[in-house]
């Protein structure tokens, strides 16, 4: 299962589709590299608290006046960029605005935020939140859903994977469609997550 452990960081494209229906696990995503993926992933996993520099820098880039503050409608993004897949619902508890220009924090204030957002129970979606997203796409509430549907959400909303590896990632973890064009997607999710 190399592959499918390769390609296992780039499931916040599969994510990402939770932001359009609204689900209590929203995360703040928008395009990136596989190697931004595996970076993200590694910098979340671990323990550690944020590099304050790093905040810093980042944060510098969002203070359009010059101010040494930013506005915290980009909260979300400063995580995103320091490889945190952090959700909205924990971003707006730490003081994300839904309009710009509503509420400021000073760099080091953020540097709080993104500590605090690091300890946060269910900072990401998981395992449950993948379920309940497929069942959206269960037209006959029968345990399928089409495979062109899925490699749509993967191939094209938020965080897009390129074609070939969605491919891939369906040869190795899918079941093979019906003449229908569904699947079982209990065990894509199964093998995807690491429980089967």
């Amino acid at each position: 299962l190399l592959l499918a452990t390769e390609l296992v960081p780039e499931l916040g494209s599969f994510v990402k589709i939770a932001e359009l229906v609204q689900l209590s696990s929203i995360p703040v995503s928008s395009p990136r590299t596989v190697s931004q993926f595996q970076g993200r992933v590694e910098l979340q996993t671990t323990g550690k608290m944020a590099d304050a520099d790093q905040v810093k820098y980042i944060c510098d880039i969002y203070d359009w006046d010059g101010k040494g503050e930013i506005d915290l409608f980009f909260l979300g993004d400063v995580m995103y960029a320091l490889g945190m897949n952090t959700t909205k619902k924990v971003c707006v508890s730490l003081g994300q605005t839904d309009e710009e220009g509503k509420k400021f924090a000073k760099f080091d204030e953020v540097v709080e935020k993104v500590n605090a957002a690091k300890v946060a129970p269910d900072s990401s979606g998981g395992y449950h939140d993948y379920i309940e997203l497929v069942k959206l796409y269960d037209k006959n509430s029968n345990g399928t859903m089409m495979l062109a549907e899925l490699e749509n959400i993967l191939a094209n909303l938020g965080d897009e994977i390129p074609k070939a590896d969605v491919q891939a990632l369906f040869a190795e973890l899918c079941d093979p469609e019906d003449e229908d064009g569904f699947f079982p997607y209990m065990p894509f999710i199964d093998r995807l997550c690491g429980k089967a």
